[in-house]
């Protein structure tokens, strides 16, 4: 299949490229650039995000959950910046046209791009090793925008959902552990299937200082707020969030995965104390875990009761 018909037969076709009832999307695919309105009062906020194969994903991998994905990793920064999710643009490196795997690929791509209102408005292909490569855009209002350099001293350090089971994954998703078909199932959808936190990184927007995504693990990621604010942190490590299910499984590694793991794409976030109350409200209605984990200091890092590594993931 040739690079026209690729583009027009599997991804133009699909749903997550509709146009439908979109007033902010003046040209998407089949010109030289897509061309869209930014709505008033509010600005255009974009990520991109790289997923190689062997480096990634395994080889061997289902097409279906490698677009899916692909796709909540990188929305999971818009979640960070409090944005709605607008368009994206695809980049594939491919190293042969295979119209069946790049079906399935544009499948798990809609399976959360169609539900959340992304609208697939562009990109690019050519010939080489698999790489795939997303540029996400949002919007989000002038005056609320999280970023990473408002911490301040005296602030709550909290994050949702759990952590270390995506990292905990890996060893089963590359097959070098077997498992129980029932924890299989478990860690298995972690590591593919993770929930980026658009929801709550919308509502939480008016409440926080400073939020980011988890994804190279919460002791290396809470760094990059640290020095983007240039203040410290104490994190306690009996109150980091860990499953029954990773408890169960490494009782011994939980703790390490949790904190160095990454790939968990949850938030972490920093707060005014006299917010709690305001961010229980936000989080209990939304029936997701959220739990206070340290505070903000003058300067340092520590995290009691952890004495090992803080580096969490490295890409070189």
């Amino acid at each position: 299949m040739k690079e026209f018909e690729l583009i027009q037969n599997i991804f133009q076709a699909s749903e997550m490229a509709s146009v439908r009832g979109r007033d902010d999307l003046l040209l998407g695919i089949g010109d030289d650039c897509a061309q869209v309105q930014v709505p008033t009062g509010q600005s255009l906020v974009f990520s991109m995000d790289t997923l190689v194969e062997g480096r990634h994903f395994p080889h061997d991998a289902d097409p279906v959950d490698i677009g899916y994905r692909a796709v909540a990793t990188c929305v999971s920064d818009l979640a960070a910046m409090g944005a709605k999710p607008a368009f994206f643009t695809l980049a594939l490196t491919l190293p042969h046209s295979d119209p069946q795997w790049l079906a399935g690929l544009a499948q798990g791509m809609a399976e959360l791009a169609e539900p959340i209102g992304l609208i697939l408005v562009g990109g690019d292909t050519t010939k080489g090793p698999l790489t795939i490569s997303l540029q996400v855009h949002g919007y989000v209002e002038h005056n609320q925008t999280p970023r990473r350099a408002n911490a301040q001293v005296g602030d709550d350090i909290y994050v949702t959902g759990c952590l270390g089971d995506a990292a905990a994954a890996v060893a089963i998703v590359t097959g070098q552990t077997q498992v129980s078909s029932e924890r299989f199932d478990y860690f298995y959808d972690r590591f593919w299937r993770p929930s980026p936190r658009l929801i709550a990184g919308m509502a939480l927007k008016r409440v926080v200082n400073a939020m980011m995504d988890i994804s190279d693990g919460l002791a290396q990621d809470i760094q990059h707020i640290l020095a983007a604010s240039k203040v410290g942190a104490s994190l306690d490590a009996s109150r980091i969030p860990i499953s029954y299910e990773l408890r169960q499984w490494q009782p011994e590694q939980a703790l390490n995965l949790a904190l160095t793991g990454g790939d968990d794409y949850e938030l972490c976030f920093t707060a005014e104390p006299s917010q709690a109350a305001e961010i229980a409200l936000i989080t209990q209605t939304l029936g997701l875990p959220c739990a206070k984990v340290g505070g903000v200091t003058t300067s340092g890092f520590i995290i009691q009761g952890y004495d090992g590594d803080v580096s969490g993931w490295q890409h070189f």
